[in-house]
């Protein structure tokens, strides 16, 4: 073969893998990322965020009445929103070590995944959904081919994080950046947020809030750095009762969840609570303050 024929198939070749690029960016819905600005009902008011992750939809392992109450909460009231930080499904499939985990499902991951798609698509139809992000069982599909979130999350109003990313959120003249990915190194134990720091430092050290999953831990840290305050979650899971996890020593219950960040329109501002209760209360009293007694500047001084 003469040297222009070989050099012929590499620009073939390259011009192929280039065209490939081009098509894979064309379809690919994700992004690493994106601006969120939520117009709440109140939007002089704080708004709330659930840190819902870990959801594992479809295991019999799950606390499907404690997953509907966190729905129904960011659905129903005024000012509530949500996120989604990955494991949507437990679908395990039969491909590698997770056979066993198959029989425990009576659904399987397609019937698992449409109908919690279909749930989260009537929340992000009211446009409360703030960011999917995604998780390494949502990603157990990858080895038949399919993309979970290319195959089922299409057309979202909400962005998609199919490898974590960083979300601009603009609430009122404030901005808050909030950086989320499944699972970072630095993992412990004894210090579940200690991985949410090194997250933080190495990936985005500008973020205000940064939120991780995966370990099905349970802590939330406010803490501060840099001369400003900053949260962390570890956000537990719905998936409270692992047997298999109890046998292999890595916990015998799941991390509860609900976490959820409050955040402030008018100056930057914010909290973090591990009890979506507390936040429904809080959000709503601020509500009732305000329909009860109009500013909270009127009310301080009636008071």
């Amino acid at each position: 073969m003469s040297l222009e024929a070989s050099q012929a198939i590499y620009r073939e070749a390259t011009e192929l893998l280039k065209r490939a690029q081009e098509f894979n960016r064309k379809i690919d819905i994700g992004v690493k990322e994106a601006t969120w600005q939520p117009i709440p009902d109140y939007p002089d008011l704080p708004i709330a965020i659930l840190h819902a992750t870990d959801i594992h939809y479809g295991s019999t392992h799950v606390d499907y009445d404690l997953l509907d109450k966190h729905l129904t909460v960011v659905e129903d009231t005024p000012n509530f929103y949500m996120l989604t930080n990955g494991d949507h499904v437990d679908n395990f499939n039969v491909i590698g070590k997770w056979a066993s985990a198959v029989y425990e499902n009576p659904l399987p991951p397609q019937l698992q995944t449409m109908a919690l798609i279909e749930r989260v698509k009537g929340i992000d139809a009211k446009k409360k959904l703030a960011v999917m992000s995604f998780g390494n069982h949502d990603n157990f599909i990858d080895a038949s081919g399919y993309d979970w979130f290319n195959t089922f999350a299409r057309g979202l109003n909400a962005p998609v994080f199919t490898s974590g990313g960083f979300l601009h959120a603009l609430v009122g003249s404030q901005w808050y950046g909030i950086a989320l990915t499944h699972e970072y190194w630095g993992k412990s134990k004894i210090n579940p947020t200690n991985a949410a720091k090194r997250f933080w430092e190495y990936e985005y050290p500008q973020a205000d809030i940064v939120l991780l999953g995966h370990t099905h831990q349970s802590e939330v840290l406010h803490w501060e750095r840099g001369g400003k305050d900053r949260i962390a979650s570890i956000g537990g899971t719905f998936k409270l009762s692992d047997n298999w996890a109890r046998k292999k020593g890595i916990g015998g219950r799941g991390g509860e969840p609900g976490h959820c960040m409050i955040l402030w329109p008018d100056q930057r501002k914010m909290f973090a609570t591990k009890d979506i209760d507390v936040a429904q209360q809080f959000i709503l009293s601020k509500i009732f303050e305000k329909e009860q007694h109009g500013s909270g500047e009127i009310y301080q001084r009636k008071a």
